[in-house]
């Protein structure tokens, strides 16, 4: 029998968000309203990316894409049995506007930063990049999921989590309530708290 799996999914298919937005009762906005409420997050994710570089070891990755809110890199988390890195740099990049998340050119760029070991790993043992992960629930409910998967004789069951713990809502209400402002916070925070709204399970008969 096959172990059961975790994995971070990025996806940029706006079904996706749509669906979740029925499944949390938190209805989808437009465009630009989605792109405001990220603007106002910037604060957050430059603070998240200062504890990084201050306390976590990563450091400012010189890049020419101005696209980009900020581009860090550091050494893998895994060594080799000289204690020597044991992989490549791992990377973690931002967008200035959330819109590039879904830019078809720019698809594969997002997926393998969500899709690496930044988010599959470090995020267990690194509160920041957990914090970015959870604010992009918040922000953009259905683009990040966490997906375990357990394959069993009859079916694999696929349960996903599109939104963070509610203890996170709760630690974190004054710099949510800034973002979202105090409606929309009450909706994230009822939706964290029921099951039924922050995961959906999936059943994949063989």
């Amino acid at each position: 029998m096959a172990r059961p799996r975790t994995e971070v999914i990025f996806s940029s298919d706006v079904r996706n968000m749509d669906d979740w937005a029925r499944r949390t009762h938190i209805p989808l906005t437009t465009a630009d309203a989605l792109g405001a409420t990220y603007a106002r997050a910037h604060r957050w994710f430059h603070a998240l990316r200062s504890s990084l570089v201050r306390e976590h070891k990563w450091s400012d990755a010189p890049t020419p894409d101005h696209r980009l809110l900020f581009s860090l890199e550091t050494s893998s988390i895994w060594r080799s049995s000289a204690g020597l890195p044991a992989g490549p740099q791992l990377k973690l990049q931002l967008p200035v506007h959330a819109s590039s998340f879904f830019s078809p050119e720019r698809r594969v760029q997002w997926q393998m930063v969500f899709h690496s070991d930044t988010f599959e790993s470090v995020r267990k043992i690194c509160p920041p990049v957990n914090d970015i992960l959870n604010l992009i629930q918040c922000l953009l409910t259905g683009v990040v999921t966490i997906s375990f998967e357990e394959r069993l004789p009859e079916a694999t069951y696929r349960t996903v989590r599109g939104l963070p713990p509610v203890e996170w809502i709760t630690q974190n209400e004054r710099d949510l309530l800034q973002v979202f402002g105090p409606d929309h916070y009450r909706a994230l925070a009822r939706a964290c708290r029921d099951t039924q709204s922050s995961f959906k399970l999936e059943v994949i008969p063989h």
